[in-house]
C-alpha cells in the first residue's frame, strides 16, 4: 500500500508540476509604447535593446526603457524569454556595463501595475515599457510579442 501512495503523488506531483510549466509557457508578453511612430522591432533588435547594445531606432529615434521591479514574476520571465537571462544574470551584467562606463540599465518602476507603467509611457513619448499582453491596452503600439520558447 505504502508503494501505491507514493507512485499516486509522484503522478500528481508530476501533473501539477506540468500543467504550471504549461500555464507559464503560455504567457506572453509585448514590448509596446504608447507613441504610434516608434517602428516594429525584430527579436535580435528588441535584444539588442534590452542589453544596452543599442539606445536607437531607425538610428535617429532615441529611445527610454522602462523596467519592472525586480521582485516581479514578470521581469524575471520577460528577460528569461527574450534574452535566456535570470534577474541575476541581468543585474550582473548591468552592473558590468555601468562600471565600464558602456551603459545604465532601464529605469525600474516601483510597481508592476500597468496603470504605472502607461502613467510612465505617457510622461516619456520616447519611452518602451513590456508586460503581459493581456494587460496591454488595445491604444498601445505593440512593438514586438514574445512568447517562451521563441
Amino acid at each position: 500500500m505504502p508503494k501505491l501512495a507514493t507512485a499516486c503523488l509522484l503522478t500528481f506531483l508530476s501533473l501539477t508540476t506540468t500543467s504550471v510549466h504549461a500555464e507559464a509557457k503560455d504567457v506572453e508578453f509585448a514590448v509596446f509604447s504608447m507613441n504610434n511612430d516608434m517602428p516594429t522591432l525584430s527579436k535580435s533588435k528588441a535584444r539588442m535593446l534590452y542589453k544596452g547594445k543599442t539606445k536607437k531606432l531607425n538610428g535617429s529615434i532615441k529611445i527610454i526603457l522602462v523596467d519592472l521591479p525586480e521582485n516581479s514574476i514578470h521581469r524575471e520571465e520577460f528577460y528569461n524569454m527574450l534574452l535566456g537571462k535570470s534577474i541575476s544574470q541581468m543585474n550582473g551584467y548591468w552592473a558590468s556595463l555601468s562600471f565600464s562606463g558602456k551603459g545604465t540599465p532601464p529605469e525600474e518602476l516601483s510597481s508592476d501595475d500597468i496603470k504605472d507603467i502607461l502613467e510612465w509611457l505617457n510622461q516619456n513619448p520616447n519611452g518602451i515599457a513590456y508586460a503581459p499582453v493581456n494587460a496591454v491596452p488595445e491604444n498601445a503600439n505593440i512593438l514586438i510579442t514574445v512568447l517562451q520558447g521563441e
